[in-house]
């Protein structure tokens, strides 16, 4: 089985490469372009079938014209595809009818997956039979996704099995898209990669009722229990075999794709050392497992060629349907299944053609694939390898290296041959860490020379453990423990290469027109002809980089960064609070840090920080706690470990608790000051912007304030930011007597064109004196969708409305743009 492959020079001569761009071009087009659904269909279709006719009239006559034509009609094809597919999610009856009306329903359905469960809350997908809203009875077979929270308190029986079928009691939920920028949304990857339409909220098992306990299984059904089973066998087996629990969770990882049996710190250092690819399974695995099942039936005695070569083709499906058909190994599985079948036709393939054929494959089956980060990397790692690891060997591997016959010889080409596919796969997938993960990780290319080969071992160590196992369970942990040593060699070398500072380089989301120049000039330096040629073509590229630099032509995308303008983003936290101010100099000022979810996890982790690692802002100049409730300090801890911050303002307010003890104890740690602000004080952000300080009229800690929650909300932070002619009033939590207290010192001065209505529109607060001289052109309620207290009381809204201002919540549009450039502050759509 040669690993001699067949690679054309010119890309151009690769039909299915060409068709697959062209295709994947259409795709992301239609996520530009908005447009009449309906309409963009039509014309797409209708462009297709043109484009056939005449490339069928042509051709005979103008050679040129039917691959133009073919290259129009697939990317027609790719447009089309992703246009119909949101038609489909648009039109679809439960989506409609979740749109209109998002609350209690009666959903009865059939269960069509396995449950997952976790210490609280459990998740299924659900076939609908019907749906019963008050009067209104909606007849539709269509997926949507349950979540069913207070596990805890349930039996055994939650949560049903696949092929149950149910009646549900719960919350139906429209799909939105993400409520943050920057933020990834789960609803928005079910809609996608799963055909998911709708969502069903359960707050309680005991509103989920079994109505058939007989799980009948379909043929399709019954084909992924067996395939689930053999991976949950795959898994016991691997755990028992090996008593390390970074061995074992690593051996999962590359086997199984399964990195649950890693902890967050072991995968935090493979991602800062580069190393994250290592831990899913993709062609580097699978053709690992064929060259493997190969050669053990060569070895054991089976001449006849062909014969193995169909039972490799075999073993690598049935492996591909335990491990799970994900994008990266649907790619792996057709690349690896064609190179067989040629080798079977006793043909040479071309890698790059193939490569492009799955891709074409995967996208024109499910074209939401071109937008998956699994679908990118996975690809961009095979195509880098393919179009630029040839022309480093050609350039930088003398002749004399490759035929070289001593050991050292042999060491310094395989050497280098590591360095420049680590180097290819470096520079190919770089424009996708920076769009997606805004960091760089520099030492993964040293690393990568010893991780690779290691890595390959410990697949085939970790692989033979599941069918030895089956015949004798001692042989299976011998297999196990000799991946133990390499293990440990992998993760000391991502442990130790990933905590410099300088190991990982944080970068802020480049623009698109930036990844389009850094694509078009690795592609025109890698095609030279020679060394003279590639230094010359890169001294040019890093020629204009340096214009465009001295130029301050933006390499990175900002939304919030503007010469001459201040911004304020209200991040959508649920129920809590926080805000963003950024000053024309680049200063960030974060007001509140949002609250913590039912497992104590900062809800800032998913809804702030992918925001400043998008934005590159690694530094805050101050961070405001209103007061000291968890729905405003409880993401504090997380952000200032993540971002540093030059100092911390309060009123001073002290309370118990675990979370607070954190942030006192780490804002010590870190050399935070804190600094307490109270009615009066003043601070200077430039000359023209300043944040004043309203309340409380003192220092919390100089007066006896209950530990309450009425106490807290009386020594709540109350600011007015000014730029020029413009402002916005931030009122914290503060109740009506502390309002009252403000219309009488300030009067006028709380104009402003932007309000944040206080205590998340409870009615304690918004009285009608306040309202009355704020009157703003915008009132903020920041609050979290289906909260338990009723926020916003609907006469605190309609006292806003009456009083001009647009009345604008969090819990339905999601985060909220502001920027004023002196006049007045505007509602920007960041979407």
């Amino acid at each position: 089985m040669s690993s001699d492959i067949s690679t054309p020079k010119n890309i151009f001569s690769r039909p299915a490469l060409t068709c697959f761009l062209a295709s994947a071009s259409g795709v992301a087009f239609s996520r530009i372009i908005n447009a009449h659904l309906l309409l963009e269909i039509i014309l797409s279709a209708a462009l297709i079938f043109l484009c056939g006719i005449l490339a069928f009239y042509f051709r005979s006559k103008w050679k040129i014209v039917p691959p133009i034509l073919r290259i129009l009609a697939f990317s027609s094809l790719g447009f089309l595809l992703l246009t119909f597919e949101e038609y489909r999610f648009e039109e679809s009856l439960i989506n409609k009818t979740a749109a209109i009306y998002s609350g209690e329903a009666v959903i009865y359905g059939r269960v069509i997956s396995n449950p997952e469960e976790s210490t609280s809350s459990a998740s299924f997908f659900l076939e609908t039979d019907s749906l019963q809203i008050d009067s209104l009875a909606i007849h539709s077979r269509e997926k949507i996704s349950v979540t069913v929270s207070g596990m805890q308190k349930a039996g055994r029986a939650f949560p049903p099995r696949i092929g149950q079928r149910v009646k549900l009691f719960a919350e139906l939920e429209h799909i939105e898209s993400a409520k943050n920028p920057y933020e990834i949304s789960f609803d928005i990857k079910g809609k996608e990669h799963d055909g998911i339409r709708a969502r069903a909220y359960l707050h309680s098992p005991y509103d989920l009722y079994i109505t058939e306990s007989y799980s009948q299984l379909s043929l399709l059904e019954n084909a992924e229990q067996f395939f689930q089973g053999l991976f949950d066998r795959s898994k016991a087996i691997i755990a028992n075999s090996i008593d390390d629990s970074l061995t074992k969770g690593f051996v999962g990882a590359v086997v199984l794709g399964d990195k649950t049996g890693l902890t967050a710190e072991t995968l935090d250092d493979f991602q800062r050392a580069g190393l994250t690819h290592l831990l899913v399974v993709s062609g580097f695995n699978v053709s690992i497992v064929a060259l493997l099942v190969y050669y053990l039936l060569r070895l054991i005695g089976l001449s006849f060629r062909r014969l193995r070569i169909s039972l490799s083709m075999l073993t690598v499906l049935f492996y591909c349907l335990v491990v799970g058909l994900e994008p990266s190994v649907v790619r792996a599985l057709i690349v690896i299944e064609f190179i067989l079948i040629s080798r079977f036709l006793e043909r040479k393939p071309d890698i790059g053609n193939l490569t492009a054929g799955a891709a074409l494959v995967t996208i024109l089956l499910h074209p939401y694939d071109l937008f998956d980060i699994g679908f990118q990397l996975s690809y961009g790692a095979v195509f880098s390898i393919i179009f630029f690891y040839p022309t480093f060997e050609k350039l930088f591997i003398t002749e004399k290296i490759r035929q070289g016959k001593t050991f050292l010889f042999k060491t310094v080409h395989r050497t280098l041959q590591g360095f420049f596919v680590s180097l290819s796969v470096f520079l190919g997938l770089l424009p996708v860490f920076l769009f997606h993960f805004h960091r760089v990780s520099i030492v993964g290319l040293g690393v990568n020379i010893l991780a690779i080969p290691l890595t390959a071992i410990i697949t085939i160590f970790g692989f033979l453990p599941v069918p030895i196992s089956l015949i004798s369970g001692w042989l299976g942990s011998i297999y196990g423990e000799a991946c133990l040593w390499m293990t440990k060699i992998i993760g000391f070398a991502a442990h130790f290469s990933g905590k410099f500072d300088w190991s990982v380089v944080q970068l802020p989301r480049p623009q698109t027109i930036i990844i389009l120049f850094y694509v078009a000039a690795i592609f025109f330096i890698i095609r030279s002809l020679s060394r003279k040629t590639f230094f010359g073509r890169s001294l040019i590229v890093m020629s204009i980089l340096f214009l465009l630099y001295t130029l301050s032509v933006p390499f990175a995308y900002s939304l919030v960064k503007s010469s001459g303008k201040v911004s304020l983003l209200f991040f959508d936290v649920g129920q809590g609070d926080a805000m963003l101010l950024t000053a024309p100099n680049g200063k960030s000022y974060l007001i509140d840090f949002g609250g913590i979810t039912k497992n104590y996890s900062a809800i800032a982790d998913r809804r702030i920080a992918p925001f400043f690692k998008a934005e590159g802002i690694s530094q805050l100049d101050g961070g405001f706690i209103t007061h000291m409730h968890i729905d405003h300090y409880g993401g504090a801890v997380s952000m200032i470990q993540n971002v540093s911050c030059k100092a911390l303002y309060t009123s001073g307010e002290r309370t118990t608790g675990y979370a607070a003890y954190r942030l006192d104890s780490i804002s010590q740690a870190l050399h935070i000051p804190v600094v307490r602000v109270r009615q009066g004080d003043k601070i200077d952000i430039t000359n023209d912007l300043h944040i004043f300080i309203l309340n409380p009229e003192t220092t919390t800690d100089e007066i006896s304030l209950p530990l309450s929650s009425e106490g807290m909300n009386h020594g709540s932070l109350a600011l007015k930011v000014v730029y020029k002619n413009s402002s916005a009033l931030l009122l914290g939590d503060i109740e009506g007597r502390d309002e009252e207290s403000l219309v009488e010192r300030y009067g006028n001065f709380l104009y402003s064109d932007i309000v944040k209505v206080a205590h998340h529109g409870s009615n304690t607060s918004s009285s009608q004196s306040l309202v009355k001289a704020a009157k703003p052109n915008y009132a903020v309620i920041s609050v979290g969708k289906h909260n338990t207290f009723g926020h916003p009381t609907p006469s605190v809204v309609k006292r806003w409305i009456r009083s001009g201002a647009a009345v604008l919540r969090t819990d339905k549009e999601g985060a909220l743009l502001f920027q004023s450039d002196g006049s007045a502050f505007r509602k920007i759509d960041w979407r």
